[in-house]
């Protein structure tokens, strides 16, 4: 397979049309076809159906393209490695995370970071949830920095643990319900969660042989969950460690329950630490760094 027809297969079923991949390479429409063609021929197999819509990928297609991402992106991680340490700078470094995970982590460890590699561009993205199987699958990040709860999935992603925290229940102060000891009092309140919280619920109520809550609510915006718990008197899951920060508990209390709920980890992620580049090893280490002084 030729990587130069990989990189257009891949250009194609993103525009969704070889039109519109033709305008964004800056090539022609025969040009692009002649290399799907030769691509096909070198897998044996058709990799997309062409109609006035536009393409659709074949099962093969699907599959083929996953490769290809995959091997995009570690051609360009292979050639900012070689630029980094011929230059020690430049690049790009793309790193998602979960917004909970990264409250006490992320300012100080970019403020090392900058300091050290100015001239990387670095992208942060936000994750919306916990879907660590299509994030990986695009391939697009670095590394992420996630909350996950115990037990972690074993999904052959390498783990470094940064923090861990146990999880609590979560209301405004002076909640009807802030001074109930038990998490079967709750089933009746309204419960705004993380993406998480409707499974973890559920479980924890079955196995104390309870209904679970008939009001679960599924947030997957972190501001917008604490909004819903102060002002619609709902309740939440969250990080222990929202109460060491002043600012972002504030009117919030985390109710003294006899249960045990499970903690949260937050980790880095990656497929292979070594293969990361010097940048992408250099962010993770100060991650790392302040991670210590947090947890200490």
């Amino acid at each position: 397979m030729n990587l130069r027809h990989l990189k257009i297969f891949e250009a194609v079923a993103s525009a969704g049309s070889i039109r519109a991949a033709a305008r964004g390479a800056k090539l022609t429409q025969p040009a692009m076809t002649y290399a799907i063609r030769e691509l096909e021929h070198s897998v044996g197999a058709q990799l997309l159906v062409r109609s006035a819509k536009g393409v659709v990928l074949t099962p093969i297609g699907e599959a083929l393209l996953r490769r290809a991402r995959l091997l995009a992106n570690e051609v360009r991680r292979a050639e900012e490695e070689i630029a980094q340490l011929r230059d020690g700078a430049g690049g790009s470094l793309r790193v998602a995370f979960s917004s909970f995970a990264v409250e006490r982590l992320l300012p100080n460890a970019l403020l090392d970071f900058r300091a050290r590699w100015p001239g990387v561009a670095l992208e942060l993205q936000e994750l919306s949830g916990t879907d660590v199987n299509g994030l990986w699958n695009r391939s697009d990040f670095d590394f992420a920095i996630l909350g996950e709860l115990e037990p972690v999935p074993d999904d052959g992603l390498q783990r470094e643990l940064l923090l861990d925290f146990p999880l609590a229940v979560v209301a405004k102060a002076g909640h009807p319900l802030a001074r109930v000891r038990s998490m079967a009092r709750l089933r009746e309140a309204m419960w705004v969660v993380p993406t998480y919280g409707a499974e973890l619920l559920r479980g924890h109520f079955a196995e104390a042989g309870e209904p679970p809550p008939r009001d679960i609510v599924v947030c997957h915006s972190w501001q917008l969950g604490m909004t819903l718990v102060k002002r619609a008197n709902a309740l939440t899951l969250a990080s222990s460690s929202l109460f060491t920060r002043a600012a972002a508990s504030r009117g919030l209390v985390a109710l003294r329950l006899a249960d045990k709920l499970p903690h949260v980890r937050v980790s880095l992620l990656m497929r292979d630490r070594e293969a990361l580049t010097p940048a992408a090893q250099a962010f993770a280490q100060a991650l790392l760094a302040v991670a210590r002084t947090v947890q200490a």
